[in-house]
């Protein structure tokens, strides 16, 4: 999740998410900025023996929910699964540009809100945006303050993505936070026009930064809210080392795992 950079719009309450009316709290003080403004979260959460099956989930289905009176204003939702047999990555639910606050204090909005269920895209959608997820380590001198780059080459050599990542009001590749970043892309292209080492994360300084986890997919709409997500990069745990360009402190580069 991403909360909006406005006043008031982070929260001292207890966030949950409902699936299919299984309520999933979100921890309480991580090493991230939990629920801050302007900031980005992301949690995991073990689901295996719910029984959760997204063919069975409607646009109700999924909510997230605010469980005390101080108001929160949430911009970006994006929730995704594992299937319990196989391990295939699921988009589930994303909402984009959230209005909406909440709250359990009448007059201060709805105690919950319904995120909309997203298509799984396959390897022949056209991709126009991507949404890219991260995690840096909780460790001494993780995080970084150098630019990041996200480069995707397609079969045939050319570039359809060359993008650095800028500055946010987010903690920016900072010791134990999240961020989340739409990403456009230079051309469209496809899953199926991609070779194995066709995804490339870099970084342009000598300050290394460790990554803990790295999410990548793909978006069917280049503005808005998407329709359906296709994912390309799933790490939930980071094997690649640092990145850093002075040589005895990690790579400049990694090719990052096609899914």
């Amino acid at each position: 999740m991403v909360k909006r950079n406005i006043e008031d719009a982070g929260t001292d309450s207890r966030i949950a998410l409902i699936i299919g009316g299984r309520q999933l709290n979100f921890p309480e003080d991580t090493p991230q900025e939990d629920q801050e403004r302007g900031k980005a979260n992301l949690h995991e959460f073990g689901v295996a023996g719910d029984n959760i099956v997204p063919e069975n989930l409607n646009n109700s289905s999924i909510r997230v929910a605010i469980l005390g009176g101080g108001a929160f204003r949430p911009e970006q939702f994006v929730v995704w699964g594992e299937r319990f047999t196989g391990g295939a990555i699921v988009p589930l639910a994303i909402e984009t540009g959230i209005g909406a606050q909440l709250s359990t204090e009448s007059g201060e909005g709805n105690a919950s809100l319904p995120l909309r269920l997203v298509q799984l895209g396959n390897a022949n959608m056209t991709i126009d945006r991507l949404l890219v997820m991260m995690t840096t380590a909780n460790g001494e001198d993780a995080g970084t303050n150098d630019t990041i780059n996200l480069s995707i080459t397609i079969s045939g050599g050319n570039r359809v993505v060359d993008h650095d990542i800028e500055d946010t009001p987010q903690d920016d590749q900072e010791t134990g936070q999240a961020n989340l970043y739409f990403v456009p892309v230079d051309s469209p292209f496809r899953k199926s026009s991609l070779a194995g080492n066709s995804i490339r994360l870099s970084t342009k300084g000598e300050d290394a930064w460790l990554p803990a986890s790295f999410f990548l997919f793909g978006l069917d709409d280049a503005s808005g809210r998407p329709e359906a997500l296709v994912p390309l990069v799933n790490l939930r745990t980071w094997t690649l080392g640092k990145l850093s360009t002075a040589s005895n402190e990690g790579r400049a580069s990694v090719t990052l795992p096609l899914l």
